[in-house]
C-alpha cells in the first residue's frame, strides 16, 4: 500500500489528540495532543519519524480502518472502507470537548474542526 495508502489522510491532526469512546459517542479532547503536535499548523513535527520516535503514534492499517472505533465518521480511511463496504465499527456520534480552556467566542480555534460536525 505503501505512499498511496498515506495520501489518502486528509491531514486534519485528529489522530494526534486525546480519544474516548463513550457508548455511542466518539469524544475528542481538543486541547490534549501528542507532544509533537503543532497546534497552529495542526501537522506532526515529525511526521516521517513518527513511528520510531513515538510510541503512541500508531500506523493506520487496513484492519484500523475497518474495525477502530476510535476513528471519526469524517476520516478518509473510514470513508474509504465504507466505500467498499468493509467498515465494521459502529458510527459514532462526534463531540469535542476542550478540557483545558474555553476559547473566546472571537476564537477561530474551532474553524479547523468545523467540518467534522456538519
Amino acid at each position: 500500500m505503501g505512499n498511496k495508502w498515506e495520501n489518502k489522510c486528509h491531514k486534519c491532526g485528529l489522530c494526534c489528540h486525546e480519544k474516548a469512546v463513550y457508548g455511542r459517542e466518539l469524544v475528542i479532547d481538543l486541547d490534549s495532543w501528542c507532544e509533537h503536535f503543532d497546534p497552529k499548523t495542526k501537522q506532526c513535527n515529525i511526521y516521517a519519524e513518527r513511528f520510531s520516535q513515538s510510541t503512541r503514534c500508531k500506523k493506520m492499517t487496513t484492519i484500523r480502518a475497518m474495525f477502530a472505533s476510535y476513528l471519526h465518521e469524517n476520516c478518509a480511511y473510514v470513508q474509504w472502507a465504507r466505500r467498499f463496504h468493509i467498515r465494521f465499527a459502529k458510527k459514532r456520534i462526534l463531540r469535542f470537548i476542550h478540557s483545558k480552556t474555553c476559547p473566546d467566542e472571537d476564537s477561530d480555534e474551532d474553524d479547523l474542526y468545523e467540518v467534522f460536525n456538519a
